[in-house]
Formats: C-alpha cells, structure tokens, sequence
C-alpha cells in the first residue's frame, strides 16, 4: 500500500512539473535575446597578479557567448576558448581557457546596456571584478578596421 501511495504521489508530481514548465518556458522564451549585441569589458585585478585573462569585447547572441570579430582571431588562432550564457534575470556566466592552460571564470549581472561582476582563476590564483557596456565593441572594431 505504501508503495503505491508513493507511485500515485510520484505521478502527481511529474505531472504537476510536467504543466508548469510550459509557462516557464514561454515567459523564457519572450526574454531571449534581450542582452544580445556587442558589449565592452573593462577588468580590474584585485587578488594576485596575472596577464590579462578575459578579453576586453564579448558578442552575445540568443543569450550565448559566442565573441566578436576581434576575439574570433584569438579564437581561430587557438589562444583562447570562451564559453557562457546569459539567464533571463540577466544573470551571466562565463569561462575562458587560454593557450597554456590558463583559466578565467566570471560571472555577475547585466541590465539594459550596463553590467558587472566578479571573476577568477584558480590555474593562476588571482581575480577581481568586471565591468561591461553594451556598444562598445562594435566602435572599437569600426575604429580598428579604418
């Protein structure tokens, strides 16, 4: 008898779960991209000295991190890989492995055309915190090109 009262407790939750995700999904879905675009990163050292190991533009599409012209050289080049993701809340997350094994996690908050944050490396015992506009890197391109 326990048994069951388990299973038929089980199945309401999976199907209360299963009704609820939907309209978590739509709200979701109405916020994607809001953060996309160019955006500028200013970093400061706070912890230990290490070289520079996040880069100084990042492009966001469909709340992924995918680079920017600038950093698709270094990418393509191989010294540096990135990964991250933007929440609907504009909670933001993000992972740089450089050439030599060097490693940069950072994460923190946009909103509307402004964010921060704090990042880290454990591979090179130091961090600090970031700040970012949105705009700025698609300027810095234009101005590198002429």
């Amino acid at each position: 008898m326990r048994g069951l009262v388990l299973s038929i407790l089980g199945s309401m939750i999976l199907t209360g779960g299963a009704q609820a995700a939907p309209r978590e999904a739509t709200g979701a879905a109405a916020e994607a991209g809001r953060f996309d675009g160019a955006w500028t990163i200013e970093v400061r050292t706070t912890v230990g000295s290490c070289p520079a190991l996040l880069p100084d533009a990042i492009e966001i599409s469909g709340d992924l991190l995918v680079g920017t012209k600038t950093v698709a050289a270094t990418l393509a080049s191989g010294r540096m890989a990135h990964w991250g993701y933007v929440e609907g809340d504009g909670a933001i997350m993000t992972r740089f492995t450089s050439q030599g094994g060097h490693v940069a996690r950072a994460h923190g908050n946009l909103r509307g055309n402004a964010g921060q944050g704090a990042w880290s490396s454990s591979t090179d015992m130091c961090g600090g915190s970031w700040r970012a506009h949105r705009g700025g890197a698609q300027r810095a391109e234009r101005s590198a090109v002429n």
